[in-house]
């Protein structure tokens, strides 16, 4: 065992053996290299910008083939610590995004790599604050679908109203809000209830409209630190009013059989 040697060295040695007389045969001699000890430099840590949430990108440099560790938390709440690992031994420069971060927040980062005996080299701490949020959700896949409900006024009548089902996608969790009026242009005269609940995928019923009628609307999303996104104004048409059952049986019989003019 040869034990105290320096890393990312060349030494040279050779066995000499004696026999039972006290003689002694030189060896030949041999050459062996020590691994360097991975050692990690040029640590940056640049913001992202036009990201859904705040986003960094960190790279750095390796003298040896290392896998790429990030280990980041709120300063003040390492309990919340998260890793980002690549298990690709990289010699050289690394890259790494990490996305999802509270923003105007600090976090502590700490870059790792293990090279393939199990040698660790380790980053000194790093600081950053990230970024003010002041990019909206961007609304995505905007569809509208019209239906008609039927309405009971009386024991013997019923009327048609229509409604507008609404959903849409944005790129990170947000509220949803539709905003809508009568005919076309600028002006929205009504706005649903917001769902404060913060989602990836939006559904919004309007109810209660005029059927065969033309409304225009917009999707309204705003993330968690009120960035406030829409989507384009769409115009549509609710559907055209059905008759209920038994008015449609009434006049397929005086169409049939020429009475119940009465009725």
């Amino acid at each position: 065992m040869l034990s105290d040697l320096n890393d990312g060295t060349k030494y040279y040695y050779k066995i000499n053996t004696f026999d039972s007389d006290g003689n002694e045969y030189e060896g030949n001699v041999y050459s062996f290299e020590t691994l360097p000890r991975p050692k990690i430099s040029s640590v940056r840590i640049q913001q992202v910008a036009n990201t859904a949430q705040s986003t960094l990108l960190i790279t750095w440099t390796t003298n040896t083939e290392v896998s790429s560790v990030v280990s980041f938390y709120p300063s003040g709440r390492p309990a919340e610590i998260r890793d980002e690992v690549n298990v690709a031994l990289t010699k050289g420069e690394h890259r790494m995004i990490i996305r999802s971060l509270l923003p105007q927040t600090d976090y502590v980062l700490v870059v790792k790599g293990r090279d393939k005996a199990g040698n660790e080299a380790t980053s000194d701490t790093q600081r950053v604050t990230t970024a003010t949020d002041t990019r909206p959700p961007q609304v995505s896949d905007l569809r509208v679908e019209g239906t008609n409900v039927q309405t009971s006024s009386s024991s013997t009548q019923q009327e048609s109203t229509a409604q507008l089902l609404v959903s849409w996608n944005t790129d990170e969790p947000a509220t949803s809000q539709v905003e809508f009026g009568e005919g076309t242009g600028a002006n929205y005269a009504q706005k649903t209830q917001e769902d404060a609940n913060l989602t990836l995928n939006h559904l919004v019923i309007i109810s209660s409209l005029t059927p065969s009628k033309v409304y225009h609307l917009r999707s309204l999303s705003r993330d968690k630190v009120g960035n406030l996104g829409n989507s384009i104004d769409t115009v549509t048409i609710t559907p055209k009013a059905t008759e209920n059952a038994f008015n449609l049986v009434v006049t397929n019989l005086r169409e049939a059989f020429g009475f119940l003019g009465g009725m």
